[in-house]
This record gives C-alpha cells, structure tokens and sequence, in this order.
C-alpha cells in the first residue's frame, strides 16, 4: 500500500514496519502472509522489536529477505534481552544479532538503492540507537507526569537489558551513536531515507491537532504510573539524521503510528505492534507502508 503524500523518489518502492513481535503467533503470521512475490523489486526497512529470541529473530528476518529485493535492520531494545539467548550481556547479544543478519543478507550498514531503470538512487541509512534516560542527561525525551513512578519497575528493560562492566560509566546510547559515526561523514549525493528504533523527538509521542481531529484524543492511560518518555529516545538521533540530510526517518518503539512532516524531514512510525495494542494506533494489517518511490508497479 502506498500512502498518500510519500515522497516519489525514484522507481525504487521503499516500505517500512517495525516492532514485529513475532513472539505472538498472529504477528508471525503476519510475516509469513506477506506476499512472496510482488516486492522482489522493492526494498523493506524493519525498525527493530522482532524478537528477543535468536532464532524466531532469524525466521522472521529470513522470510523477509525472501520476499524483498533488499531488507534493512536495526535491533530495538527487546532484540538486547538476554533472558534467553546465553550471552554474558547485551553489547554481546548486539554482535550476533549483527553476525546473524550478515548470514541473513539482511543490511545493516548505510547501502545506496539505484534503481535498474534509471541512474536515480537513494541512500538508506540505519541508526543505532538507545534511549537517554532522565537521570542520564537533558538529551532525552523526558516530559513530567503526573503521578509518574520514578522507578519503572514494570520496565522489563531493567531485568533483560545487560551491560557490560565497561560500560558502567557511559551512557548506551552513546555507545550506540557512536557506531554510526563512521557513516555520517560518507554522505552519498542521493536523497537519505534514515531509519532507528527508538524516538527521535519529542513532539513525536503525543497526536497533534490533525491526529486528534482523525482518529480522536489519546487512547485511555491504562498504566498512569508509567511514564514511557523516560525510555523514550534521544534527541541525538534527531541531529545525526539531519546532518545526513535525510528527506525521510522511520522510527518505531512507542506503538504509536505517525505520519509527520517536521521541518523538512518527513517522520514515519508504522508498528505492528502487540495484538492488545488499540487498533487505531497499529500497522495496516492489509499491507505495507510505502515510503519512497513512484507508484505501484
């Protein structure tokens, strides 16, 4: 499916999707229903959150890689879980999953598309990602609420999620913001789609005017205590996207779907999400977004 007002780039069809969570049957079938042969042309960015589990992660990606021409891929923080997976930590769990996507041919590097019809090109660009945390720095997406508990003690990021020993006096997301580093200085001519898990900004998380006017005000707060902008991203990734000067950022994380033009740069969170999430603010179940690229073949 193509929405309305993706920018019509080249003849290379983009789509993207994110927080998979094939650890639910009806998300992995989902993923084994997508079509085998109608994308073999086209490219899919998966912003993160498939599974914690090595092998469904390496199933579901598998599939994909079947089904599209190119497959892109950044893990989330469910990915660096180690509840399961027999690594010491989570830096650890990153390197295979890292490994895994090589034996997959699934791309996890900055690679540019040029389309077999033309000279036009575009430059994919993953970022990697993790959140700053209120305590960590004014570089999150904190914002206060009320009745808020300051500990997240439902979080399972603070149970799964590992760190190495090393790393106890840096922070990860600069960890990760680093790694792309290399990356941002080897800017192509072509237009950049960029893509990461978590949020990049905070006008990202609440509707605006045109989202409430469509699909109405927030969905009910089941969980007051929680206080998702405390794991939300960084405005770090914000400014390595715009220093690569991407036209077009997928994101993920939140579960919250977004079709945002900010300044230029045109903001797209498409979730699959959990099957309990409300249905307004889950992926079209029907298709794929397409973010890029002329019209349907």
């Amino acid at each position: 499916m193509r929405i309305q007002g993706a920018p019509p780039g080249s003849g290379t069809r983009i789509f993207a999707i994110s927080d998979l969570h094939v650890d639910f049957p009806v998300n992995m079938r989902w993923v084994e229903s997508v079509d085998r042969h109608c994308h073999q042309q086209d490219v899919l960015i998966v912003a993160g959150d498939v599974s914690d589990d090595l092998t469904r992660l390496g199933y579901a990606l598998g599939k994909l890689r079947e089904r599209f021409d190119r497959l892109f891929f950044v893990p989330g923080n469910h990915e660096l879980w180690v509840r399961r997976c027999g690594s010491r930590d989570s830096l650890e769990k990153f390197q295979r999953i890292m490994e895994l996507c090589r034996r997959l041919d699934v791309t996890t590097e900055p690679q540019q598309i040029v389309n077999s019809g033309n000279d036009d090109a575009v430059w994919v660009v993953p970022l990697l990602s993790w959140y700053v945390t209120p305590g960590e720095g004014a570089d999150g997406l904190y914002l206060p609420k009320p009745g808020e508990s300051t500990n997240l003690i439902n979080w399972a990021d603070n149970y799964f999620v590992r760190w190495p020993d090393t790393t106890h006096d840096k922070r990860p997301a600069d960890l990760f913001l680093r790694l792309n580093e290399p990356h941002l200085s080897a800017r192509s001519y072509a237009p950049a789609v960029s893509f990461s898990h978590f949020l990049p900004r905070v006008d990202l998380m609440l509707r605006n005017a045109h989202e409430r006017l469509r699909l109405g005000p927030e969905p009910p707060d089941l969980h007051p205590e929680f206080n998702f902008s405390r794991v939300a991203g960084c405005t770090g990734i914000d400014t390595q996207l715009r220093h690569i000067g991407a036209l077009v950022h997928i994101y993920g994380h939140q579960h919250r779907n977004r079709w945002r033009d900010i300044d230029g740069v045109l903001y797209v969170s498409n979730c699959l999400g959990y099957p309990s999430d409300p249905s307004s603010e889950q992926a079209d179940r029907r298709g794929l977004w397409q973010v890029w690229g002329d019209s349907e073949r």
